[in-house]
This record gives C-alpha cells, structure tokens and sequence, in this order.
C-alpha cells in the first residue's frame, strides 16, 4: 500500500429482494473473508458508492447486468484511477465510472476500480432467491473475483 491507501475492496451491489439482481450479493457470500480484503454489501451506486470508495488502491464492484446474455460473467474496466474522462458534468444521475472520475477530478484519491458484471434478465421480479440460470453462473463470478485479487 502507499500513501496510506487501502489495498483492496470487493463490493456487491444488488438487491436480493429483487430475484437475480442479488446476484452480486451471492457472489461475496460465496466468496467469504478474504484475508487483507474488504467486502461489503451496498444497495447504492453512482455518487454514494464512489464516494465510498475513496482512500482505496483498487476496487471490484460485483453487480448484475441486464445487458449481458443472462449467466454471462464480464470483468470491465471502469476507472483506472488516473483519467477523467471528458463529458457529462450534469450530477443527476452520476454512474459510477463518472462519480469516480469526478472526485478525481476534485483531487480525491479514488481507486482503480472494475467492475464484474453478471448477465440478468431485463424484468427482475420482487422476489427472494436467484433463478437457476443465475445461480449457475455464481461459481464462475467467484472464480473471477479471485483471480482479480489475485493480480
């Protein structure tokens, strides 16, 4: 670590109320403690989460994807810590990547962070419990977050 930064976060972002958008969840209860990692559970994107994540080296934010083909696992760059892209400064609605990318701007030290992406279905119905597709695909989401701290 430098500058008295953490090392590294695994964050899952979901709601598991919401069927398969629990699946980020899932993943960081499979994966269990990890010995000199952070994991938590946040309910939160955009601004909030990046705001969260300030004071780390790195971060892996594990979420469902309705963008993916359903079971799919993807692991995205989203902001290596340096950049800021140009574009959108309107706050209304910030992602994440933009959350970020603004408070590095602002001079804050926020991590390189990625983001593993997990493919759900569009319509999420209220309900507790991933869909077996979905739970499938969690073993090889963990793998993947290993592999991520591992490097």
């Amino acid at each position: 670590m430098s500058g008295g930064l953490r090392a590294r976060l695994v964050v899952a972002l979901g709601n598991p109320d919401r069927g398969d958008d629990g699946v980020g969840p899932a993943v960081v209860r499979a994966l269990g403690p990890q010995p000199g990692v952070e994991v938590w559970e946040a309910v939160r994107g955009g601004l909030p989460l990046a705001e969260a994540l300030v004071g780390y080296e790195r971060a892996l934010v594990v979420d469902a994807c309705p963008a993916l083909p359903v079971g799919e696992v993807a692991l995205v760059p989203l902001f290596d810590g340096r950049s800021v892209p140009a574009g959108e400064r309107w706050l209304h609605g910030l992602g994440l990547a933009q959350g970020l990318a603004l408070l590095a701007a602002a001079g804050r030290p926020v991590p390189a962070t990625w983001a593993l992406a997990i493919g759900v279905p569009t319509d999420l119905p209220f309900r507790r419990g991933l869909s077996p597709k979905v739970a499938r695909a969690v073993p090889h989401a963990v793998a993947e977050v290993k592999r991520w701290l591992a490097n």
